[in-house]
């Protein structure tokens, strides 16, 4: 073989094995069409009731949320503001973080709050139609928040959350209905 032929053989080998390298990954990584949590990227508004929990009276609440993605793609972030009112003096505010462990073949979602609860994480399987569940907990206790998404052709269309009362029954504690500006 003539040193022409073996120098243009060796970089066809070269440039397949770095187009199948690229394909092998790509396909590790959701493309911008079928990543479930794009969903979640966007603006709007929700309102809704935080339920009567013990001492704790219900009360009307709305807010606006931002979603976008964040830390090189891998993450997908909903920073949620409730608005202050005279039912709601102390508004909820909340970053969660969203994004898919692919090791484990579950999506995880971390939440950073300026309650009491300063934190949680949490996991859920998967999407069931439109609606996405993460079961939560703080300082490693077994889950005992849960939130619920769902999603519409407009992105974020709804938000409940529930808590586990002292018999492990899932409660309601707000329900909110959101509209993509």
């Amino acid at each position: 073989m003539n040193r022409i032929n073996f120098t243009l053989l060796a970089s066809m080998i070269c440039m397949s094995s770095a187009l199948l390298a690229g394909q092998v990954a790509a396909q590790d990584q959701p493309t911008a069409g079928s990543d479930p949590l794009a969903k979640f990227i966007g603006s709007g508004t929700c309102t809704g009731n935080v339920l009567a929990m013990g001492k704790k009276p219900g009360h009307a609440n709305a807010g606006k949320f931002r979603g976008e993605k964040t830390l090189d793609g891998h993450w997908v972030v909903i920073h949620y503001d409730e608005d202050q009112s005279t039912a709601n003096p102390k508004p909820f505010h909340v970053a969660q973080y969203f994004s898919y462990d692919p090791e484990k073949k579950r999506y995880v979602t971390v939440s950073l709050y300026n309650s009491d609860s300063a934190y949680s994480i949490g996991t859920s399987a998967g999407w069931k139609g439109d609606s996405i569940t993460f079961d939560e907990s703080t300082d490693g206790k077994p889950a005992s928040f849960r939130d619920i998404f769902t999603t519409g052709k407009a992105g974020l269309s709804s938000h409940t959350g529930m808590e586990r009362d002292k018999h492990g029954k899932w409660i309601k504690t707000d329900e909110e209905s959101c509209k993509n500006s």
